[in-house]
């Protein structure tokens, strides 16, 4: 491997477990946002949900930084962490696919998909 590429490599590891701390605290935010947000009708419109897009977004980014960072240094985070960055996107995609049935409880729903995420994230940068 060259110095070039050892070099990005490691760049895209520092950015990796810094942007864990994005997609975590996003999360975890956003999950609090919506739960206020069930109680206190103030608390909706669409910011809230821009900001869950986004917080949900993180996610995706995370997932293919992780990826490319694996297949460019070879390094192996172990099966548990693939497991557990896969199944945040599964579980985004499950949130989305219960929006219309659970259109009297959409804010409940978002505070404990995002909750979700976050502890996944918890759970990911704690096996790295």
């Amino acid at each position: 491997m060259s110095a070039a590429s050892v070099l990005a490599a490691t760049t895209l590891a520092d950015f990796h477990d810094w942007f864990s701390w994005v997609v975590m605290l996003a999360n975890a935010a956003a999950g609090g946002w919506a739960l206020g947000a069930h109680f206190r009708p103030s608390l909706r419109g669409w910011p809230l949900w821009v900001f869950i897009t986004l917080a949900q977004g993180t996610v995706f980014a995370q997932v293919i930084v992780g990826v490319v960072l694996e297949n460019r240094s070879g390094a192996d985070p172990g099966d548990l962490h693939r497991l557990y960055g896969f199944a945040a996107i599964a579980a985004v995609a499950m949130v989305y696919a219960y929006r219309i049935q659970l259109a009297h409880r959409r804010e409940l729903l978002y505070a404990g998909g995002s909750f979700f995420l976050a502890g996944l994230a918890i759970r990911a940068m704690i096996l790295s």
